[in-house]
């Protein structure tokens, strides 16, 4: 059994991608978009609008924007947003 990264990072899931928004919320700005399979850096979770019965929004590290959980699978535990620093 490998150890979980120490650093968490998603994997896009929807065939389409999935939409970076600049807050955790499809009313937001649309600031880019990730490829199905694409893999990206997670720096925190919160709570915010429900997408297919998911609530979960993933605060991004390695660039600025919000993706919905419904459509990223998570490697590694995400720390809520309350429980680091700067988000």
């Amino acid at each position: 059994m490998s150890a979980a990264p120490s650093q968490p990072y998603g994997t896009v899931v929807s065939d389409s991608g999935v939409v970076v928004r600049e807050f955790p919320s499809t009313d937001s700005h649309e600031i880019g978009r990730l490829a199905h399979g694409e893999k990206v850096s997670l720096r925190s979770k919160v709570r915010a609008q429900v997408i297919d019965g998911n609530d979960i929004w993933y605060l991004l590290r390695d660039r600025p924007g919000w993706v919905a959980a419904r459509y990223v699978e998570n490697t590694g535990p995400v720390k809520w947003a309350k429980d680091t620093m700067g988000y």
